[in-house]
């Protein structure tokens, strides 16, 4: 796992009755921090997120952490211990607002006179974390990386201004970065020469939501060519948007001759019911129409003409509506049914003088018929 060496001030600095030597200190701080990588030489900048620091499992990784003079050749372990560990911190530690806060005690004598006679007034707080290849930008400051699942180590004394670039001298190995002070020349260095870099570079101005910037060609090169793949992207989709709503017409089309078809077909019990009225007319029928009278072929209201021809020659069916054909009909079986006529060779034959009462049913039968059509 990567490790990293933070530096940390401390403050209220005293020596106790038992000529052990205490201070207050801020062990870390969130915050984006320029770290030299021993890789490339370059000043990276890393992100330590509150989500990723202020956490109670961080918080009681501070308390009781060895302190060492100077960064040992190794991370502080059982095995070394004895020899690396020169005081501890207190179990006191707690966050205060986004810093960790703690107190430690050096009991060490050597280290002591070396706090106390020389320039060794600053703690740099050794730690192992997994670094995140992210990207970003967080209280206006852009990071390059975000360090996350802190393992401290250990609490180093180091002489105050020299713990980055010292340090880094120190530890020939790709794992470790140290933090560089923001007031080191190593930082206004290489901040120089990628301005130097940068004013080598031809750039050409974009614009993006309506801003204006300033990017390399082959920024604005690839950034051209991903807004002409999102152009031709967002055409494909209408066009398929199309083709998708002229499949739903299909379909809306498809369903309803579906649901007429269902509607048209005719069910057992209606068949039933349609059979039984045409055998019905067909008896009615059979008391006008002659023996070999052919039906075949022939709608209900055809037959139905037929039978009152067969009474009437002169009948006309010119104009007429279905429900006085339907009145005329049922008003001629029913005078039959009741014995007001008798069929002969010929015809049909009514009393004279009923010939009013006659035109009178058929009149009644029709506009029943058109009164059971208005309540349809």
């Amino acid at each position: 796992m990567p490790k990293r060496f933070d530096v940390i001030g401390i403050n209220n600095l005293n020596k106790n009755s038992s000529g052990f030597l205490t201070y207050d200190l801020v062990a870390a701080q969130t915050g984006v921090f320029p770290y030299l990588d021993p890789e490339t030489g370059d000043i990276v900048y890393e992100l330590k997120h509150p989500d990723d620091l202020l956490t109670d499992e961080v918080l009681g990784q501070l308390k009781n952490l060895p302190v060492t003079d100077d960064h040992p050749w190794e991370l502080v372990n059982p095995d070394n211990s004895k020899e690396l560990v020169k005081g501890i911190t207190s179990d006191t530690a707690r966050i205060t607002g986004e810093k960790l806060t703690g107190r430690a005690t050096v009991f060490d004598s050597g280290l002591i006179g070396k706090v106390l006679n020389s320039n060794k007034k600053e703690c740099s707080l050794g730690f192992e974390c997994e670094i995140v290849e992210e990207s970003g930008t967080y209280q206006g400051q852009k990071y390059d990386r975000r360090q996350t699942n802190f393992n401290l180590n250990h609490l180093a004394m180091v002489e105050k201004g020299r713990c980055g670039p010292d340090c880094s001298a120190r530890l020939d190995s790709k794992d470790y970065a140290y933090q560089v002070r923001k007031d080191s020349s190593i930082l206004n260095d290489k901040s120089k020469n990628k301005q130097n870099q940068r004013s080598d570079q031809k750039l050409k101005t974009i614009k993006l939501d309506e801003k204006e910037f300033e990017v390399a060609e082959e920024v604005a090169s690839r950034i051209d060519t991903l807004k002409t793949e999102n152009e031709n992207l967002t055409k494909n989709v209408g066009q398929l948007e199309g083709k998708l709503d002229g499949k739903d017409d299909q379909l809306t089309n498809l369903q309803k001759k579906v649901d007429e078809m269902e509607d048209n077909q005719l069910s057992d019990k209606k068949i039933d019911e349609a059979v039984s009225k045409r055998i019905n007319l067909l008896k009615k029928a059979d008391k006008f129409l002659d023996e070999d009278y052919e039906v075949e072929g022939k709608s209900d209201k055809e037959i139905k003409i037929d039978c009152i021809k067969a009474v009437n020659e002169k009948f006309d069916r010119e104009d007429k509506a279905d429900e006085y054909i339907e009145a005329r009909f049922d008003v001629l079986t029913e005078m039959l049914d009741d014995g007001q006529g008798s069929y002969g060779d010929n015809n049909l034959k009514f009393k004279k003088n009923d010939s009013s009462s006659r035109n009178d049913a058929i009149e009644k039968k029709r506009q029943k018929r058109l009164n059971m059509r208005g309540d349809e």
